[in-house]
């Protein structure tokens, strides 16, 4: 389990609908065939559709969070 900003990562999500950031108004960890399929990314204030795949920005985030070793812990601020 890795964590980043706050949110547990078991694995690579595949769609926002599977990212611990995207919330549809069911659960914070909401399963695409459930409830609404349009939601909030909580990451980068945007809303969009469950079943979108992974954005280029976030796919980036994921793949340096997946380079760490298990239990570490990633926080990313924005630049302003």
């Amino acid at each position: 389990m890795r964590t980043l900003n706050g949110k547990k990562f078991y694995e690579e999500p595949t769609s926002c609908g599977t990212c611990p950031f995207f919330y549809n108004g069911t659960t914070y960890t909401p399963i695409s065939d459930r409830g609404s399929t349009t939601g909030h990314c909580q990451q980068f204030d945007e809303n969009h559709k469950s079943w979108r795949s992974v954005p280029r920005r976030c796919a980036k985030l994921f793949k340096k969070l997946f380079e760490y070793p298990d239990g570490c812990e990633l926080v990313i601020v924005a630049k302003e």
